[in-house]
This record gives C-alpha cells, sequence and structure tokens, in this order.
C-alpha cells in the first residue's frame, strides 16, 4: 500500500468517525507527513485530542493501536526507495557534494557557516524525533539489565562506542562488540533473556550489525536501535526502542552528530537513574586514571612509597 491509498482509506473511514476520533482523523490525512517521527502522545498533543482517538481510529481501520497504525505510515516513506538507492553510493556522492560546494568560491568562511548551521540542524531534528516515553524505557532498560552489548560498525561505530565508554564508567557489564581477530559474535554466546543489546547502523544497512541483532533478540535480549531512517530492517527487533537521527549534511561521508547526542543522552539519564552507584563508581574510575599517570598534570598526585622489605 502508497501513503496515498492509505490517507485514501482513513478518508474513507471519517464518515463512520465522531468527536475526536474524526479530529485526530482530520489531523492525521493533513500532517501524514508528521505521523512517522512522532508518539502517540505528542501527535495527540498537536492534534488537540486525546491519545485514545488515535487507538480509536487505528481500530477502525482494522489495526491493533496506534503503533501498527505509524508503521504503515513509516513502511510507506517516500523517503525509503530513493535512499535504499542513493545509500550504496553515498561516499561518492558525498564527495561529489562537497567538491560542488567549494567550487562555488563563496570562500571558506561560508562554507564554515554553512557546515556547521547543517550539522547543529542534524542534532536538532534528533531532539524533534526524541519522546519522553521511550527516553524512559531505554534509561530504565539500560540501568536494570543485568549486561548490556553494543554494536556498531563503520561510522556507526563512533556512537557505538561513545555510549559503550560512558556506562562503562557507570555501571558493570558493559560489552561492545569490537572486532579483533574478526569474531563478534563470540560475546553473545553469554546473552541472557533481559539484557539488553543497542545496535547503531546507518543505511545501507550493515548485514552484520542485522544479524547479531537477530540473534540477540531471539536470545531474549531486549533491543535498542539508533539508526538514521524510521524504516531500517533492524527497527522490527527494537519496537518502540527505535531512534532516529538522520546522517545526511555536509560531513563525509555522513554526520553521526545526531546519533552522538542520542548515545550521550542515555547514558546522560541512565547515570542520574543510578545515582550514587554509578557516581561511586565513576569516582574510582577517575581515582584509578590519576593515579595511574593517564593525565597530564601540572601537580601530579605523589604516589604513596610502598615500605621496604627490609624493614
Amino acid at each position: 500500500m502508497t501513503r496515498p491509498d492509505l490517507i485514501e482509506q482513513i478518508k474513507k473511514k471519517c464518515v463512520e468517525l465522531s468527536g475526536q476520533t474524526v479530529e485526530a482523523a482530520h489531523y492525521v490525512i493533513n500532517n501524514a507527513e508528521e505521523i512517522p517521527f512522532y508518539s502517540m502522545r505528542e501527535v495527540a498533543r498537536r492534534a488537540k485530542v486525546q491519545p485514545v482517538s488515535l487507538v480509536r481510529l487505528a481500530q477502525k481501520l482494522g489495526l491493533a493501536g496506534y503503533g501498527e497504525l505509524r508503521q504503515q505510515f513509516i513502511d510507506t516513506t517516500p523517503e525509503r526507495p530513493q535512499r535504499d538507492r542513493q545509500s550504496i553510493h553515498r561516499n561518492e556522492l558525498s564527495a561529489q557534494t562537497l567538491i560542488a560546494e567549494m567550487g562555488k568560491s563563496t570562500g571558506l568562511k561560508a562554507f564554515v557557516d554553512s557546515f556547521f548551521a547543517t550539522e547543529q540542524a542534524v542534532v536538532e531534528q534528533a531532539r524533534a524525533h526524541l519522546s519522553e516515553e521511550r527516553l524512559e524505557s531505554a534509561v530504565e532498560l539500560l540501568a536494570r539489565a543485568p549486561s548490556i552489548y553494543v554494536i556498531g560498525r563503520r561510522t556507526a561505530f563512533t556512537p557505538a562506542y561513545t555510549l559503550a565508554y560512558t556506562l562503562r564508567k557507570a555501571r558493570p557489564n558493559i560489552v561492545l562488540l569490537d572486532t579483533p581477530g574478526g569474531a563478534p559474535e563470540g560475546a553473545l554466546d553469554d546473552i541472557q533473556p533481559g539484557d539488553a543489546f543497542v545496535a547503531v547502523t546507518f543505511a545501507p544497512f550493515n548485514r552484520l550489525v542485522h544479524t547479531l541483532t537477530e540473534k540477540a533478540s531471539r536470545s531474549g535480549a531486549q533491543i535498542i536501535a539508533i539508526t538514521d531512517s524510521f524504516a531500517a530492517p533492524i527497527s522490527k527487533f527494537a519496537g518502540p526502542l527505535h531512534f532516529v537521527a538522520q546522517t545526511s549534511g555536509q560531513a563525509f561521508p555522513e554526520s553521526t552528530l545526531g546519533a552522538i547526542a542520542i548515545a550521550n543522552i542515555l547514558a546522560a539519564l541512565t547515570i542520574s537513574r543510578l545515582g550514587e552507584v554509578a557516581q561511586s563508581r565513576i569516582r574510582e574510575n577517575e581515582r584509578f586514571l590519576v593515579n595511574s599517570g593517564e593525565y597530564l598534570l601540572s601537580n601530579p598526585p605523589k604516589r604513596r612509597r610502598r615500605p621496604s622489605k627490609s624493614n
């Protein structure tokens, strides 16, 4: 089904609706491009209706609930076919765009200003797609899960590493599925139901990340996904815990700032949720780093002399 077909279906149902349910339908029809990007509560707030009105609309369309209706809008997003075609050539296209921009001879300052404005827009769009419900659910999972596994490859490795590194300072049992030796799947032999698995992947979506996410899901782990498209295949494993940050900008080959911002806010909120437990662990970690000489300090702490065995 295409998006026009879906909207037409909703229009036909409007004659059977009343009250806030028909108001919800009119909002969805007139603002179809928003539906993939916002939670039910946020759409209800914008439409000035109760969230249950969106549930009733979905049920009138023969769906179980609003989640299925939203998924239909995600699946019919016009961006997906075009993105699939372009993503496999993204490096070439990014370089081509950069060369063309510099070739306009608008000056270095103009290019720098445009670059930073675009990167800022990437972060702002990531913020616009967040919902309190998803954040709270993800943070609760990251705080209580016995173990957390994190994976991201190529450019997606940066936000994955950021999340794993930060969480490891605040709580134990954080496993970054890196690839020394070429066997990242080995760590998943120990994954248990109730563990968390965080996958970061951008179009063209990484096959290994998808395969390992599927394996983790079959093992009973709960999935958190960070991608650059609501239509990412990995979303079926993450469900509502799918966070989206665009990557298209002027960075080569793609911008990771939005995904890094999501990783940072998940880590920050998890530390806040863990409270004193996290603070104590972070304090001990920093004490170790300072005493180890890791930092170049103007007044390094004096190391205690070990008592001589002869004494």
